[in-house]
């Protein structure tokens, strides 16, 4: 793998785990945002999408369709909650899942299931990234989640996008 050499404003080297929440937002530009959650040792993923009729069914959906994935890939997952909060005019679902039993696949897997939802109203920023650029950070997210599957990153952190850059916060 190339290596990638993402860094904080202050010059630090950004951590592993860290540069992975970048590589996702870099990659799947209808991710709102992600967070990393410590004690959980999860991911949390957020969609906007805007209010529609035909939202109401899309967390239930998109839950099954991840087991039947899990189920034909033989593998178990610890963490799988996909929940759905009207907020005014908008739709916010989140995606939270294990890290242990999460790949490259199932993350693209996941953001292709919103985007091809009926309500096919999600809200995100064009992004337009060559494709070779789309595959190097495809390559990346599966060697950082496998690294990740045994390791831990010792602080929460959450990635999120605003007018085309990438910001990501200890919490």
């Amino acid at each position: 793998m190339r290596g990638f050499n993402f860094k904080y404003k202050d010059g630090g080297q950004v951590q592993d785990g860290v540069g992975l929440l970048i590589s996702i937002l870099l990659r799947y530009p209808e991710v709102c945002s992600v967070r990393y959650l410590r004690e959980q040792h999860a991911l949390k993923f957020q969609f906007l999408l805007y209010d529609s009729i035909n939202i109401a069914g899309l967390p239930q959906n998109l839950l099954d369709a991840l087991e039947v994935f899990h189920q034909l890939e033989l593998r178990s997952m610890k963490i799988c909650q996909v929940e759905g909060q009207q907020e005014e005019d908008f739709y916010r679902l989140t995606v939270t899942r294990d890290v242990e039993s999460m790949n490259q696949t199932e993350v693209g897997l996941i953001v292709d299931l919103v985007k091809g939802s009926p309500s096919n109203e999600l809200l995100y920023e064009e992004v337009e990234l060559q494709e070779d650029e789309l595959l190097f950070q495809e390559e990346v997210i599966a060697q950082v989640l496998e690294h990740l599957q045994n390791n831990e990153l010792d602080k929460n952190f959450i990635a999120v996008r605003d007018e085309g850059r990438v910001f990501v916060y200890k919490n």
